[in-house]
């Protein structure tokens, strides 16, 4: 029996999800749900079922662009009950910082529409572009100093630093973009973040994007129909990033901090980077051996339903990194301008290669999932 093109488990996820929506965020909740139930079922932008590994199913890429559309609503909305306005707070002092975090969506937008048609180096010239701008408008981002002696004596030459910190945000994005590949990750990456950059930097802005990111964090984990896509992966990985280095600058935040709270995007980047240059691979080509692919392949041999196995891998890897530094930041375990969240970021690092290398190597798990029924 169907209702509305719908399965009696998927009505059954979308009246759950309508449900936490209405008690959490009253009836914008029930519509931003609702627009992301028509926008999964539309068929635009899908990806094939098995193209990140561990996918159950055709999931839309449009995620992100609901997002920035929900939350230029939310804007309006808080606005409209005497929020304070878009111009004011810490981030909005400089209003160029927009011009990255639309440029960054437009551009994972097209990206997404185009299904992967944009070459790496086009995507990696047009972040660069944007993020050069940024930082030359704004160098009281650029760090001259990260307790680092031999980074300290490159960083205290500007242009150097300038170079070097335009290296580091170009690659941040494209990390944040290769770790959105099981339910729930990202999106919980996001929101441990957007909770903490709120607490400490306020502003309307940053209200929004909380608001629209745990509603698609519900949406992402029930249903998994769809995902951030590029254009949520840049746009709100563009917002997280100048809201880090804002909080580094001003001294609110240690380095150690922002690294134990984005430890796994960074940590899976980079270890991403060299398991394909010691296998002879081209760096930007995609593959299925991420530590979250690998944590899934371990979960279906006794979690029946992919969806389930999915969202459960995400929210794992999720929760031991960001989750943890939120459970740390809101128990006040240290300052967050204290270098002694060196020692999670360390047990995180130690705890990602044990665990990479105690699982099993996900590209088994393709050929497994695909000869498995749908539940």
């Amino acid at each position: 029996m169907e209702w509305f093109g719908l399965s009696v488990k998927e009505t059954s996820k979308l009246l759950l999800m309508l449900i936490i929506a209405f008690m959490v965020w009253g009836v914008l909740g029930v519509f931003l749900i609702g627009l992301m139930q028509f926008v999964s079922m539309q068929g635009w932008a899908t990806d094939s079922v098995h193209k990140h590994g561990i996918a159950e199913m055709q999931a839309s890429r449009l995620g992100g662009a609901v997002c920035i559309f929900g939350g230029i609503l939310v804007l309006i909305v808080l606005m409209l009950n005497g929020a304070a306005g878009i111009g004011e707070g810490p981030l909005q002092v400089h209003r160029f910082v927009w011009v990255a975090i639309l440029g960054s969506t437009v551009l994972g937008l097209v990206e997404d529409i185009r299904n992967d048609e944009l070459s790496p180096r086009i995507r990696l010239g047009v972040m660069a572009f944007l993020f050069g701008f940024i930082l030359w408008q704004w160098p009281g981002l650029v760090p001259s100093s990260i307790g680092a002696p031999i980074l300290d004596s490159l960083l205290s030459i500007p242009a150097l630093a300038f170079l070097l910190c335009l290296v580091f945000c170009v690659g941040f994005l494209n990390a944040v973009n290769m770790a959105d590949g099981a339910n729930g990750l990202v999106s919980s990456i996001l929101l441990a973040a957007y909770i903490i950059f709120y607490q400490e930097l306020g502003g309307v802005g940053l209200l929004a994007a909380l608001t629209v990111v745990s509603v698609f964090w519900v949406f992402n984990v029930v249903s998994g129909r769809l995902f951030l896509g590029d254009a949520g992966a840049y746009g709100f990985g563009a917002s997280v990033l100048v809201s880090s280095l804002t909080l580094y600058a001003n001294g609110t935040a240690s380095l150690s901090f922002l690294a134990a709270l984005l430890c796994y995007p960074c940590l899976d980047f980079l270890f991403s980077i060299l398991r394909r240059l010691v296998n002879g691979r081209p760096i930007m080509k995609p593959d299925n051996d991420h530590l979250h692919n690998r944590i899934h392949f371990q979960y279906r041999k006794f979690i029946k339903s992919k969806n389930i196995a999915n969202s459960a891998a995400g929210l794992t890897v999720a929760g031991a990194s960001s989750g943890l530094v939120l459970w740390g930041y809101l128990a006040a375990w240290w300052p967050i301008n204290s270098g002694q969240w060196v020692v999670i970021f360390a047990a995180q690092s130690v705890a990602y290669g044990l665990a990479y290398y105690l699982t099993s190597s996900s590209s088994l798990a393709v050929g497994a999932a695909n000869q498995s029924s749908d539940v």
